[in-house]
């Protein structure tokens, strides 16, 4: 049966892909983007110019072309360029050293005494302060749109207060993570951003020219196409080499690098991994990360929304029966198949594995009761052909059980997974810096989460303990308990975990000793000793 279905799926393969996955109907590949950076108006500033040409894309679900993208959902190479943390990372994202402040915890890890630098200035002239680190903390806690990781951390705050230059952060419990979290979480001005809706502030007109406290700040803004960047005289750092950079709005990276509009890229899709190692003027770097790929199930919200549909567990346990993870994983060029939220290959895996079975799919579909004559729908929002390719191939082995399958592409993958919710199964990443990220989501406080599990508290105190555990056998104590909870709530299942590529031009001059992190957090890159030709 497995054999015969495959050699289905083969039939619609393009010539680069391997014969085990349903090649894309239509969409998603051979896209262009959306403007160019100029030299002049609309004009592609030609290559040896001395600018570094960096892109942000729109085929995300995450990032439109008409603002800068917050640096509070996803961080990118621009906005990282341009809005600095308290802390800056090295390439591990497990160590850091001081930016914007120092920082010392007490033994029982409850403390942070987080010391300002002197002399700080955001890049319109005015003073950078302990009130815009407090102001900044607080209302993360109440955004709307902001990185799960930064509101579980700091839901962990009972206490936080200015003397000064001098700040004091109290936990309720330890939290092993924080650290590494006050070394992405990017301070924002109080001082433009105090009137705004915390539930609005990721469309607020500040974003269409912000003030920055990093290298650089916003030169011009032309919607649609480009935004460019000029070095901030108020950086009290070493001023970097690179005076001027053009950020290009794109829906794809490979366009992109072949039109010289990109001289960084990223990606862990087959068709950019093999497009740009194709470039001879393009260097690529393997990234070692946890980049989970995964189904969610919307179930219920908090706000009283259900979806009955996917109530029963047995249900979403059928239709993971039904989808090959072994074959799909084939998609990507770096790809290891996942069974929870734990590698198989760690000591913390507990063992359980989903096996690809689609007769015992349809008889457990069939024994759970599940209204057959009900499209079943699918959301997601990357537009890659690789995405593309595995939504198709879902749809097919979905469709093998008898049902009807809609799956639709997302422009704000965001609000249509957490807020509109009109979906039965939706598909995402999640690029981590550990496996703690991946199991609070489970929190019944999270703020996104909570829209689809309906704030279930039965992961509280096991991601507490998770997040106490200062040593390896308490840790894989947690993990291993956590993974038996999700796996008999079946709330959302992981796919694989892929690796990232990033590639750079040969436009660029790295400095030695060059470490590239995961480009979705700030890391230290040395780039103030970054040249372009």
């Amino acid at each position: 049966m497995k054999k015969k279905l495959l050699r289905t799926i083969a039939l619609a393969l393009s010539v680069s892909m391997l014969a085990v996955i349903l090649a894309a109907c239509g969409g998603g590949g051979g896209s262009t983007p959306t403007g160019s950076p100029a030299g002049g108006e609309g004009t592609p500033a030609a290559s040896g110019d001395g600018i570094l040409k960096l892109a942000v894309t729109t085929g995300d679900g995450s990032s439109t072309d008409d603002k800068i993208p917050t640096p509070w959902y996803n961080r990118t190479f621009a906005t990282n360029l341009m809005f600095r943390s308290l802390l800056l990372a090295d390439s591990t994202l497990t160590k850091t050293s001081p930016n914007l402040a120092t920082c010392e915890v007490s033994e029982d890890a409850l403390t942070y005494t987080i010391t300002m630098k002197d002399g700080l200035k955001w890049s319109d002239g005015e003073p950078l302060t302990a009130d815009d680190v407090v102001w900044s903390i607080e209302t993360a806690q109440k955004a709307a749109q902001v990185n799960p990781n930064y509101a579980t951390a700091f839901s962990y705050i009972s206490s936080l207060t200015a003397d000064g230059n001098v700040i004091t952060m109290v936990l309720n419990s330890p939290y092993s993570a924080m650290m590494d979290v006050l070394a992405q979480f990017a301070i924002l001005p109080k001082h433009c951003l105090e009137n705004a809706d915390p539930l609005t502030m990721e469309s607020d007109p500040f974003w269409t020219q912000p003030v920055t406290s990093g290298m650089y700040t916003v030169d011009t803004l032309n919607v649609g196409n480009y935004f460019t960047m000029k070095v901030n005289e108020n950086y009290e750092g070493t001023a970097p080499k690179i005076k001027s950079i053009q950020v290009s709005f794109v829906t794809d990276y490979v366009t992109a690098a072949k039109a010289g509009n990109a001289d960084y890229v990223y990606g862990n899709d087959t068709n950019l991994v093999d497009a740009l190692n194709g470039m001879d003027n393009y260097t690529g770097y393997q990234i070692d990360q946890l980049f989970y790929k995964y189904f969610i199930f919307n179930m219920k919200g908090v706000d009283g929304k259900e979806n009955e549909a996917m109530q029963n567990v047995e249900v979403r346990k059928a239709l993971m029966e039904a989808i090959d993870r072994a074959s799909l994983a084939a998609l990507y060029p770096s790809a290891s198949v996942l069974n929870g939220g734990v590698p198989n290959t760690d000591d913390a895996y507990n063992g359980f594995e989903w096996k690809f079975d689609l007769e015992q799919a349809k008889a457990d579909l069939a024994a759970s009761g599940y209204d057959m004559s009900r499209p079943l729908r699918i959301c997601y929002y990357n537009n890659d052909q690789t995405s593309v390719d595995l939504i198709n191939a879902v749809v097919y082995y979905l469709e093998q059980l008898g049902l009807t399958v809609e799956a639709t592409l997302s422009n704000d993958g965001t609000t249509d997974l957490f807020t509109t919710r009109e979906y039965d199964i939706g598909f995402k990443g999640k690029s981590a810096f550990s496996m703690n990220e991946w199991y609070t989501e489970y929190l019944s406080t999270d703020g996104l989460f909570c829209n689809i599990y309906g704030g279930d508290t039965a992961f509280d105190a096991l991601v507490a303990d998770l997040m106490a555990a200062t040593d390896t056998e308490s840790r894989t104590a947690a993990l291993k308990a956590l993974q038996d909870l999700e796996q008999e709530k079946v709330y959302k299942v992981p796919m694989f975990i892929v690796g990232t590529y990033v590639f750079v031009s040969d436009n660029v001059k790295l400095p030695d000793g060059v470490e590239f992190c995961n480009p979705f957090y700030s890391c230290d890159l040395n780039f103030a000793n970054w040249e372009v030709a």
